[in-house]
């Protein structure tokens, strides 16, 4: 038995340096060149630059715009309660992605729907993991897409930036302007993605959100609309998915078309 036994173990050294190079070399250096060259962008993580070339995000990966504050020298995301929920208060300045639900359990044991804390955090990828037909969910998401109205998202109320300013915070203070009228919040609005971090809104949650963006800005809606129409991704291999927007590089094609947004009220 041990007189073959240098013979079969040279082979078996063959073979495991054969299949190291083969497995851990050749094959990790040709899927580099092909996603290189053919998936270059989602190979180097997606990552969106702005006009000087600093990155500022990921195509991959959603952020927030919620109005923040600061809290000890840093900044935190500011939340506006409405009818009994609390959600991060939107920055009207901006298109808004899907928000970030979460469930928690009361010190009485009572299950509830807050906000996902910090939100669009890749780290901290969970979301309320509740049913369609689940009371808490459905209340949350009618709250929200009540609230998503208020400060003139689908709606064909007139509103000004004063005002706008004054929904987001305390929706109560100023809802709907007189004679103002409203369409279904787009779903993907209203609801949570699993992730809590989804980078893509629908063609429809972007549009909904023009005249609440144009306001803010003291811009036509006509004009905020165009760079909507300019920045909707078609099918992939125009036959799979939707159209969508990337509501990160929605938002930096906005500052380059018109430059950084005026201070909040």
């Amino acid at each position: 038995m041990f007189r073959n036994f240098p013979k079969e173990l040279w082979i078996a050294v063959r073979i495991t340096l054969v299949i190291a190079v083969i497995g851990g070399l050749i094959y990790p250096l040709v899927m580099l060149g092909v996603s290189q060259v053919a998936f270059n962008s989602q190979a180097n993580g997606g990552l969106i630059k702005n006009s000087s070339g600093t990155v500022v995000g990921a195509s991959l990966v959603g952020q927030c715009f919620y109005e923040t504050r600061e809290e000890s020298g840093t900044l935190a995301y500011q939340t506006t309660s409405y009818q009994g929920h609390t959600f991060y208060t939107v920055d009207p300045r901006y298109f808004q992605g899907r928000p970030s639900y979460t469930v928690t359990t009361t010190s009485s044991g009572v299950e509830e729907v807050v906000p996902l804390s910090p939100p669009c955090n890749p780290l901290l990828s969970q979301g309320s993991n509740l049913a369609p037909s689940n009371s808490l969910l459905i209340q949350q998401v009618d709250t929200y897409a009540a609230y998503l109205h208020c400060v003139g998202i689908d709606t064909s109320g007139s509103f000004t930036a004063a005002q706008l300013q004054q929904a987001v915070t305390d929706p109560t203070h100023h809802c709907l302007s007189d004679g103002a009228t409203t369409t279904p919040i787009p779903v993907d609005l209203a609801t949570g993605d699993f992730t809590s971090f989804d980078p893509d809104i629908s063609v429809a949650a972007a549009l909904a959100q023009v005249n609440m963006v144009a306001a803010a800005r003291g811009l036509d809606p006509a004009r905020v609309h165009a760079v909507v129409e300019a920045n909707i991704t078609g099918r992939i291999l125009w036959i799979f998915g939707e159209s969508d927007v990337d509501v990160l590089q929605l938002n930096i094609a906005m500052n380059q078309a018109f430059g950084a947004p005026p201070a909040l009220g």
